[in-house]
């Protein structure tokens, strides 16, 4: 009986950690896909020879295209392009993992070879010009894409990446980054504990 319980509990915490790794990988496609979109978006407004037609409309013409394939309105549209422009560092995970798997199933840029080795991406942000920013591969990995909306929200690029750093050290929940970016606890001069909890007062 003991060998048969021990049998129980390995087949159910092997579907347990295989299930949330399939979650995982699920969730982090998602958001290569979110950036991806993005740069494609960014490309053709910077290169399209038909720009032009579109203008301020292009998102909302395009959303309007996309009315079948569910999360692709054109608010999504428009935060997938700041995704973007905002984390052009996620190039250099793309180019160095994910790329061969779109190249499979012939994603490519709407108007040049997507994200060659050459290739620049991204605004030349105060983050990468400093050296101050999260890595690519961490953004993929620690953070979900609804971590990364509440970012989003953050113009300044300097506490956008304090809140990355104690969102990715605190493995805070959507709830509490939201929290904490609601709360002034950016510019702290002492460690700031995981919202909702607080430390003993004497």
């Amino acid at each position: 009986m003991d060998n048969f319980n021990k049998l129980v509990s390995t087949i159910q915490q092997l579907h347990q950690q295989l299930q949330q790794s399939a979650v995982n990988a699920v969730n982090q496609m998602l958001t290569i896909r979110n950036w991806l979109i993005g740069y494609y978006i960014v490309e053709f407004e910077q290169n399209g020879k038909d720009r032009a037609e579109y203008g301020k409309s292009l998102l909302k013409s395009i959303a309007g295209n996309l009315t079948h394939i569910k999360g692709l309105d054109e608010r999504s549209l428009r935060r997938f392009r700041l995704f973007y422009l905002y984390y052009p560092q996620i190039a250099d995970t793309i180019r160095g993992s994910v790329n061969p798997v779109f190249e499979q199933i012939e994603i490519r840029g709407a108007l040049t070879p997507i994200l060659s080795d050459t290739e620049k991406v991204g605004p030349a942000s105060p983050q990468l010009k400093t050296g101050l920013f999260v890595p690519g591969e961490k953004i993929l990995t620690k953070l979900s894409y609804t971590h990364i909306e509440q970012l989003l929200s953050i113009d300044e690029p300097l506490k956008r990446t304090f809140y990355e750093i104690e969102c990715i050290k605190g493995a805070w929940s959507v709830r509490e980054l939201k929290k904490a970016n609601q709360q002034p606890v950016f510019r702290t001069q002492q460690p700031i504990q995981k919202p909702g909890k607080t430390g003993k007062t004497g």
